[in-house]
C-alpha cells in the first residue's frame, strides 16, 4: 500500500535546475543570488516551515560548493544533489524600470542540464508532493531523468505538481512542446501557469489556453497567475480567485516561485491532497492564493528570488490557522 501520510517527514521534493543568478546591479557591479525555480521554491518552503528537498545537478567547482552550502545552511534537504564534472550553471539577469527581468543564459552542458537517468534513485520520489517544471523536458537526457523521477514519485504515492515554465524558443517545434507538456501534466495533481506560459502554448486567448491545460491535466487543479493581478484556481472545488496584494516591484525574477511555494505551504498546512475534504473546499484554495500572494510580494521587494523572503511571522500565522490539528 502506498503511504500518503508523511506529515512528520519530507513534504516536498523539487526536481530541476539549481544555479546562480548574476544580477546587473548598475555601475558595472554584479551581485550573485540563488537561482533556479526548484531551488528558489525549496528555500522559500523551508523558511515557512515545510520540509523540502531539491534534486538537481551542481558542478564540482566553487560555484557548486557555494550553492550546496547555501541550501544546506537554509535547511533545505540536500542529500539528492548530484555533483558532476560539468560547470555549475549561471544566468545573467537584467531588469527594466518595472523590475521585469530578461535573461542571458550560460547553461550549455552545465551540471543542471546534465542530470541523467543513472543519477536518479527511488528515494528521490518519497515525499507528499513532487514538483517538476517543463523546462527539464527540452533536452533528451534531462527529460529521461525527469520521467524516471516522476515514476519513482508515483510509486511512492507522491502528488505531482507541475510548473509550466513554457519557453517556446527552447523547443524544436510548438507541436513537440505541446506533446511533451501534455504528457507531463496528464497525471498531475496541481499545475501552475502564468499568462506568459499560456501565451507560449499558442492555443488562442487566455480562456482557450486554460481550457487546453485543464483538458490535458484532467485530474489537476490548475492555478493561473496574472502578474500583480488576480490569480485563479480551477478544479473540483470550482473556481477560486483572489486579487494580488499591492507591492513595489524591485525584481520580479522569483515572484512565481514564491507564489507557488505559498500555495504548496498552505496545502501542506491544511492537510489537503486530492480526494480529501480540504482539497475540495474553495476556502482552502482562497487561503492558498492569499499565502501565495503574500510571499510573492516579499519576493519582488529585493534583488534576487529569495532575499526578500524574510519577516515571515504573519505568514506562518496564516499557515498555522489552516492546520486543524493545532486548533484547541
Amino acid at each position: 500500500m502506498k503511504s500518503r501520510d508523511r506529515r512528520d517527514g519530507l513534504q516536498v521534493v523539487a526536481f530541476g535546475e539549481i544555479l546562480w543568478d548574476i544580477f546587473d546591479a548598475g555601475g558595472g557591479a554584479f551581485v550573485r543570488e540563488l537561482g533556479g525555480a526548484p531551488a528558489n521554491l525549496a528555500t522559500t518552503l523551508v523558511r515557512v516551515g515545510v520540509p523540502t528537498a531539491v534534486v538537481g545537478g551542481l558542478g564540482r567547482d566553487r560555484f557548486g560548493d557555494d550553492l550546496a552550502a547555501f541550501l544546506k545552511a537554509e535547511g533545505v534537504d540536500t542529500r539528492f544533489l548530484v555533483r558532476l564534472p560539468n560547470r555549475t550553471g549561471v544566468t545573467f539577469v537584467f531588469r527594466d524600470a518595472e523590475g521585469e527581468p530578461s535573461f542571458l543564459f550560460y547553461r550549455n552542458q552545465t551540471a543542471d542540464m546534465s542530470v541523467r537517468r543513472e543519477h536518479v534513485v527511488p528515494a528521490m520520489g518519497k515525499a507528499r508532493f513532487a514538483l517538476v517544471g517543463t523546462s527539464t523536458l527540452v533536452s533528451a537526457g534531462l527529460a529521461g531523468a525527469t520521467r524516471l523521477f516522476l515514476r519513482h514519485a508515483s510509486k511512492h504515492g507522491a502528488h505531482v505538481i507541475v510548473d509550466l515554465n513554457v519557453r517556446a524558443h527552447l523547443w524544436s517545434s510548438k507541436k513537440a512542446m505541446k506533446e511533451s507538456v501534455s504528457k507531463m501534466i496528464y497525471e498531475a495533481a496541481l499545475v501552475k501557469a502564468s499568462l506568459t506560459d499560456l501565451a507560449a502554448l499558442d492555443i488562442g486567448n487566455e480562456a482557450a489556453a486554460i481550457r487546453w491545460v485543464r483538458g490535458a491535466a484532467p485530474k489537476a487543479t490548475v492555478i493561473v497567475t496574472r502578474g500583480a493581478g488576480k490569480a485563479s484556481a480551477y478544479g473540483v472545488h470550482g473556481e477560486a480567485s483572489l486579487c494580488g496584494h499591492e507591492a513595489t516591484c524591485v525584481d520580479a525574477t522569483g515572484a512565481g516561485d514564491a507564489f507557488l511555494a505559498g500555495v504548496i505551504a498552505a496545502l501542506v498546512a491544511a492537510r489537503a491532497e486530492p480526494g480529501s475534504a480540504p482539497w475540495e473546499d474553495p476556502a482552502t484554495w482562497l487561503a492558498a492564493l492569499d499565502v501565495g500572494h503574500s510571499l510573492g510580494v516579499k519576493a519582488v521587494s529585493k534583488i534576487g528570488a529569495v532575499r526578500g523572503i524574510t519577516g515571515l511571522a504573519p505568514i506562518r500565522s496564516k499557515l498555522n490557522a489552516l492546520d486543524t490539528s493545532k486548533r484547541s
